[in-house]
C-alpha cells in the first residue's frame, strides 16, 4: 500500500513547567510515524498501543479501517527499528467488515509476557448483539503472530479489552476490559498462566458502567484508571490484596469539566518504580493530551504538563506511550478525522528523575543522533 501524509491539520509539541520538565525530543513536536493509507478501506487509523520488544524494536498496534464507529475496522501493526525514526506500513492482522458474525474491531490491549514474547489482543463487536476478543503472539519482535486462545473470555462472555497485558506476581499475565451487551455494564480483569497462549476466565472489579480501563501492577499493588464521559474524569481502582476487594477513588484526574476524558493511560517508571505516570486526553476545541504524576503509595494525581495539543481535529487522542532507556519515552496518538483519513502519531519523551529536577535547569532536547 502506498502512504501518503494526511496534511492540513498539524500538532504541535508544547513544553510547559509545572514541578519538572517534559522535553520532546527528536524534531520537538509531534510527528505522523504512520501516515493514513490512501485507500480509503484502510486510511482511518486509530486507538494506538505501542511496546518495545525484546531486541529494542519499537511495535505499535492500532485499528485500519474507514472511519471511527462502525468503520470496518481491523487490528493492524507497523514497526520501528530505528528508535521511533521510521515505521513500517500498516500490517493488517485479521480482517472485519459489515458481512462478518462481528463487523468491526476497537479497542486493543498490548504487553511483553514473561517470555519476551509481544502479546496483542483486540475487541470484535456487531453493535450491542455480540462481541469476541482475539489475541496474538509474537515471538519474534513483531514481525510475525500467532493467534491464541480466547475462548474463556470470547463470544459475548466479556465485551471490550483495553490497556496493559501485565505481570501480576503469582497469578501470570493480566489483562483487563468493560463489558459490553449482552453481557452487561462494569470492568473486568482475566490471567493467562502460560504467557498468554490462553485465557482464563474474567472476574468482575465493578459493575458500574466504566469503560477502558487501564490498569498495572506496581510496589505490591493493582492500580487502575477508568474512564466515564459524563463525569469528565478519571476514577480509580486499588487492590492491596490481588483483587480479592478493590478501593475505588472518584474523579482523581480531571482537567477542564467541559472535555470529555478519553483512555486514561497509566504506567510506573522503571527508574523510579514508586513513581506513576499518567496521560489525561482532553477533546475539546483544543484538544490536548497532558501528563500528570504521583507516587504508587498515596496516589495523590497532580497535573506534571501539557505534552502536546492539536486544535482542529475531529477525532482525537488514546495516548500510549512505553519506556525507552533511562528517562526516555516514546508516545503515540492519532488525530484526524471521523469519518476518512486519521494517522498515527508519535514522539519521544525526556522526563527526568523527580530528584533531579530543577526548574533553574533548562531542558536539554535529543538533538535525533
Amino acid at each position: 500500500m502506498k502512504a501518503s501524509i494526511f496534511a492540513g491539520l498539524i500538532v504541535t509539541g508544547v513544553m510547559l513547567t509545572c514541578s519538572g520538565f517534559v522535553v520532546g525530543g527528536e524534531s520537538g513536536p509531534a510527528r505522523v510515524i504512520v501516515p493514513a493509507p490512501e485507500s480509503d478501506r484502510f486510511c482511518h487509523l486509530s486507538w494506538p498501543k505501542v511496546v518495545k520488544a525484546k531486541d529494542g524494536s519499537l511495535v505499535v498496534a492500532y485499528i485500519a479501517g474507514r472511519k471511527h464507529v462502525n468503520g470496518d475496522g481491523c487490528p493492524a501493526v507497523s514497526i520501528s527499528k530505528d528508535g521511533g525514526k521510521s515505521f513500517s506500513s500498516p500490517h493488517v492482522l485479521k480482517t472485519f467488515d459489515s458481512t462478518m458474525q462481528y463487523q468491526h474491531a476497537a479497542n486493543l490491549a498490548m504487553g511483553i509476557a514473561e517470555d519476551g514474547a509481544i502479546v496483542l489482543m483486540a475487541m470484535a463487536f456487531t453493535d450491542n448483539l455480540r462481541n469476541n476478543i482475539y489475541a496474538w503472539r509474537s515471538t519474534d519482535n513483531g514481525q510475525t503472530w500467532e493467534m491464541t486462545d480466547t475462548a474463556a473470555i470470547g463470544e459475548s462472555k466479556t465485551g471490550s479489552v483495553f490497556g496493559h497485558v501485565f505481570q501480576v506476581p503469582g497469578k501470570g499475565l493480566a489483562v483487563c476490559g468493560h463489558y459490553r451487551q449482552p453481557s452487561g455494564s462494569g470492568l473486568w480483569i482475566a490471567y493467562s498462566k502460560d504467557d498468554g497462549k490462553s485465557w482464563g476466565p474474567a472476574q468482575t472489579i465493578s459493575t458500574e458502567s466504566y469503560f477502558e480501563p487501564t490498569f498495572i501492577y506496581t510496589s505490591g499493588r493493582l492500580i487502575g484508571l477508568v474512564r466515564e464521559n459524563a463525569a469528565h474524569a478519571y476514577h480509580q481502582y486499588v487492590s492491596d490484596d490481588l483483587g480479592a476487594s478493590w478501593q475505588f477513588g472518584e474523579s482523581v484526574i480531571q482537567g477542564s469539566k467541559d472535555a470529555v476524558h478519553p483512555s486514561p493511560f497509566l504506567v510506573a517508571d522503571p527508574t523510579q518504580p514508586e513513581r506513576l505516570y499518567a496521560l489525561q486526553s482532553e477533546r475539546d476545541a483544543a484538544n490536548q493530551i497532558n501528563l500528570w504524576q504521583s507516587q504508587s503509595d498515596t496516589l495523590q494525581w497532580e497535573r506534571h504538563s501539557l505534552v502536546t495539543s492539536g486544535a482542529g481535529f475531529e477525532d482525537f487522542s488514546y495516548p500510549w506511550m512505553t519506556h525507552i532507556e533511562g528517562n526516555d519515552w516514546f508516545l503515540v496518538f492519532y488525530a484526524g478525522e471521523k469519518d476518512g483519513p486519521n494517522s498515527i502519531y508519535g514522539m519521544k519523551l525526556t522526563i527526568p528523575p523527580q530528584s533531579n529536577v530543577d526548574v533553574l535547569d533548562k531542558p536539554k532536547a535529543d538533538d535525533g543522533d
